[in-house]
């Protein structure tokens, strides 16, 4: 099939999506190294691309199917199959506020979440209604300093190890692919707070009963294709952080992990067909490195264990991504010190002393 992938960022869609044999035109905001190598056309998009621009990609390379990634996974497509959930669904379930209130009638674990202040109890955490990644959120400790602008809300905070599961779902039905480990704001890939660094596949040790619930509420929520479901692991049970309609960046640590190609067991839902719980034949590990200062890229960083290659001479500001590095082994702690030292040696080719600083500091521990 020829494939239309579009998003603010569709690397690991595109790639998966050449690995299972088609055709890709990708179109996001970074068109980096590794996403132009595995597709026959690349188009470099505006962050604020909307409909608009999608359907004039429709009509400019008319291809078999579209499909969608963050930014862009609620757009109205013309002229098209589109394999994606519907929109409205799609922008439904992206809303915390909304999918907090439906777990919660439906008797899913989840964490109280609130748009006013009234009735928050601190710590608390504030973050963007819609959003991905963790951007944009913070912990408030004390009531005078909570403020609610526009567009965001308030959840208890809960203390539990971050964890996902990634689902196919057939619109009433639904498979766990994986459970993995989220990696949260670690120091030595140059992330803080809550921000989103990267997944470890799978998840050691197992969560009885997380992957089934996550099953549950896909197939409740009647989605299709890929889905994620985030949690928190706590003493009392996992809670349902959130549910991401649309690929995951776990992609590259699943297919690592159990040789499933996860685009194709999307495409195949849409046919009615789900895959098997495939088993893991390693751990396999994807950290996210950011830019703990201004940098421009000087070279070409193409490598095997690298995804999201920016292009020489692209500019990135501290805090965005600088690019993914990819490591596998017998166990968890062999994939994170294989994250931690080829992280070490990107940021010895970038100068990326801060990070550099903390890998040594965490080593010595």
């Amino acid at each position: 099939m020829k494939i239309l992938a579009a998003g603010i960022n569709i690397r690991h869609i595109a790639c998966s999506a050449a690995r299972a044999g088609h055709s890709v035109i990708a179109a996001d905001c970074f068109c980096d190294l590794d996403l132009q190598d595995c597709s026959l056309e690349t188009v470099l998009l505006e962050r604020t691309c909307g409909p608009g621009d999608l359907n004039s990609l429709i009509k400019r390379f008319s291809p078999d199917a579209v499909v969608l990634g963050s930014g862009l996974e609620d757009a109205q497509v013309e002229g098209c199959r589109v394999l994606n959930n519907p929109p409205d669904a799609a922008f439904r379930v992206s809303d915390k506020l909304w999918l907090s209130r439906w777990l919660e009638k439906r008797g899913y674990p989840a964490i109280a979440t609130r748009d006013r202040a009234q009735g928050t109890t601190y710590p608390a955490v504030v973050k963007p209604r819609r959003g991905a990644g963790g951007s944009g959120c913070r912990l408030v400790l004390r009531e005078e300093d909570l403020c609610l602008e526009d567009g965001m809300i308030v959840q208890d905070f809960v203390e539990g190890r971050p964890a996902s599961v990634s689902v196919i779902g057939a619109g009433g039905r639904a498979r766990a692919v994986s459970a993995n480990e989220q990696l949260i704001g670690e120091a030595w890939t140059g992330a803080e707070g809550f921000r989103y660094c990267g997944n470890i596949t799978p998840l050691e040790p197992a969560c009885p009963g997380m992957a089934e619930m996550a099953e549950e509420i896909v197939a409740d929520l009647g989605l299709w294709g890929s889905n994620g479901v985030d949690f928190l692991l706590t003493d009392g049970g996992p809670v349902v952080v959130e549910v991401n309609p649309r690929f995951q960046g776990s992609l590259d640590a699943i297919e690592l992990s159990t040789g499933q190609n996860v685009f194709e067991a999307h495409r195949l839902a849409f046919e009615g067909l789900l895959p098997e719980r495939p088993q893991p034949l390693t751990v396999a590990g994807r950290a996210i490195i950011y830019a703990v200062r201004d940098l421009v890229i000087g070279e070409d960083l193409r490598s095997g264990d690298r995804t999201d290659i920016p292009r020489p001479g692209s500019r990135i500001e501290r805090g965005d991504p600088v690019l993914s590095v990819l490591a596998a082994g017998k166990s968890r702690g062999e994939v994170i010190a294989g994250l931690k030292e080829k992280t070490a040696g990107i940021c010895e080719i970038l100068g990326n002393r801060s990070i550099k600083s903390r890998f040594h500091q965490e080593k010595k521990r």
